[in-house]
């Protein structure tokens, strides 16, 4: 036993010298142990601490090591109980598996089976507490990317309705112009062409207000560091890249590589094309994850093991919902290009069926003019 094994184990035991013993050997083994002379002592410091694991006896006055195992998990039914009884009774083990032990052992254990059973239940409950925070990651992420899209979605909706109101606007009030340019109108006509007039220039003003104001809530961007945005995007790809097995390399440049941007909308971009490169990559495969540049340019790179994008449909995967598989956000590669797009930057992709897919985002480091 190493100390790489190391977690907080409560022992529970009413014997002392089997409460000492016990602790003492896991405290070799690299463990932390909080020794409880009784179930009510375990519970207060469950409550406590942050616990891995909890091994106790099953005989014991006032509560049993089963009913204990029932308040536990009662707390936090994914902390591992291992029950541990100086009577070979199978109808206990039975019992105790039923209701949800992680181990059971007889008086008097072997010290290899005991320290083999703890490693086995510190390993377990810290996948759990892993699995749980990549979980939430990934629902914070995804609330992130539908309330980016939405946004995102909302605006243009908004710019595209203000465009279509005010081509028919402009089109009246330079009709109206044309007509009242015309001697022989009749007067009652003018009059109704001059007011047709002024509320079309109207409309034409509160469009481009709009306009204005929409643009006025536009995006924060600095000049700064790049590696920060993705340190930030390989916690996640490294997590959902170990869930399926799959192995992540990343090649940072050395030179720190600064560029114009919004990091908080950079990083949704590079998220999302680093989750797709990890979805399409099979168990076993590799994705690659590099930022190089130069004087002039900042590139971020990632490269899959993928089945590859057929050569047809490489121009088609920037265009909203269009998918090539059953499960993606519809709007997720536009989202990409159109946050890239912001930056003044480029999307180049390289793709080989049978071998897999390469983005590569081409950023300038400094912007000549900020486009409107």
């Amino acid at each position: 036993m190493t100390q790489k094994y190391g977690g907080s184990v409560i022992v529970v035991d009413d014997d002392p010298d089997v409460l000492r013993i016990t602790s003492l050997l896991l405290n070799r083994g690299g463990y932390s142990t909080f020794p409880c002379s009784s179930a009510g002592e375990a519970l207060d410091v469950l409550q406590n601490n942050d616990i891995d694991v909890v091994l106790t006896d099953i005989i014991m006055p006032e509560m049993s090591g089963i009913e204990l195992l029932e308040r536990i998990h009662g707390i936090d039914p994914d902390i591992p109980v291992i029950l541990i009884t100086g009577f070979a009774d199978l109808a206990k083990a039975i019992e105790a598996i039923k209701k949800g032990a992680f181990d059971f052992m007889t008086k008097p254990y072997e010290t290899a089976y005991l320290t083999h059973s703890i490693e086995k239940a510190v390993s377990y409950h810290k996948l759990i507490k892993m699995e749980a925070d990549y979980r939430q990651i990934l629902e914070e992420l995804n609330a992130e990317v539908e309330t980016l899209i939405t946004e995102r979605t909302m605006g243009l909706m908004a710019l595209t309705v203000a465009d279509r109101v005010r081509n028919p606007a402009t089109t009246i009030a330079w009709t109206c112009k044309r007509m009242l340019e015309k001697e022989d109108a009749p007067e009652r006509l003018k009059e109704a062409l001059k007011l047709i007039l002024g509320e079309a220039e109207r409309l034409e003003t509160i469009v481009k207000d709009f306009q204005e104001l929409f643009k006025a809530r536009g995006s924060s961007f600095r000049h700064g560091e790049i590696k920060g945005v993705v340190e930030g995007v390989l916690s996640v790809a490294e997590k959902e890249a170990a869930h399926k097995g799959i192995d992540v390399s990343v090649s940072l440049s050395g030179e720190p590589l600064r560029m114009n941007m919004e990091s908080n909308i950079l990083r949704m971009a590079l998220i999302h094309l680093v989750k797709n490169a990890v979805e399409a990559t099979p168990a076993g495969g590799s994705v690659t994850i590099k930022t190089y540049g130069d004087n002039e340019r900042v590139i971020f790179e990632v490269s899959d093991t993928g089945p590859g994008i057929p050569k047809e449909d490489i121009d088609r995967i920037f265009d909203p919902f269009f998918s090539t598989k059953k499960h993606r956000f519809g709007m997720g590669l536009s989202l990409v290009k159109q946050i890239v797009s912001e930056h003044l930057g480029e999307i180049k992709v390289e793709s080989e069926i049978g071998k897999g897919t390469t983005f590569r985002l081409i950023f300038p480091v400094r912007w000549i003019e900020r486009l409107k």
